[in-house]
């Protein structure tokens, strides 16, 4: 982070990166400052829980947070303003992407597959390779059941 004391830790490479990506999006030179400052401290973070930049993700976010929290830090953000330092971190292949949040049809599916392989005793690999993406289910449940598991 040029022109500062601070160390960028685990995340060094990638401070001209997000700086650029940052600017790129209208970010304020002071708002810039201050996420690379954040930025120098999740790498900070990373090394002394000796984690690769590569395992963050929105629970070790919250992880970093939380420990930031308990040392008493004065300016903590919160999980959203760590969002932009993600979504930079996965449009660089740094980080994985993001897993689908579960909605209440995929949380459905799964408990119906449940159901099938311990009340019905279907094989679980027969539910595994039947279910259709989520996206694609209908919204009529005698039809999402005729999908899942139809081995």
């Amino acid at each position: 982070m040029s022109g500062t004391r601070r160390k960028p830790g685990r995340l060094g490479g990638h401070v001209e990166g997000y700086r650029s990506w940052l600017e790129q999006r209208g970010y304020t030179p002071l708002t810039v400052t201050n996420m690379l400052n954040d930025l120098g401290q999740v790498g900070v973070w990373l090394a002394e829980a000796d984690l690769e930049p590569s395992e963050l993700d929105e629970q070790r976010i919250a992880q970093f947070l939380a420990v930031r929290r308990a040392r008493g830090c004065r300016r903590v953000p919160g999980p959203r303003g760590m969002r932009p330092l993600l979504s930079y971190l996965r449009q660089a292949g740094v980080t994985p992407a993001a897993s689908p949040a579960a909605t209440p049809l995929a949380r459905l599916l799964d408990q119906y597959r449940l159901w099938m392989v311990a009340e019905r005793g279907l094989a679980r690999r027969s539910c595994v390779t039947s279910t259709p993406p989520v996206g694609s289910c209908p919204s009529t449940p005698w039809l999402v059941a005729s999908w899942t598991c139809s081995g």
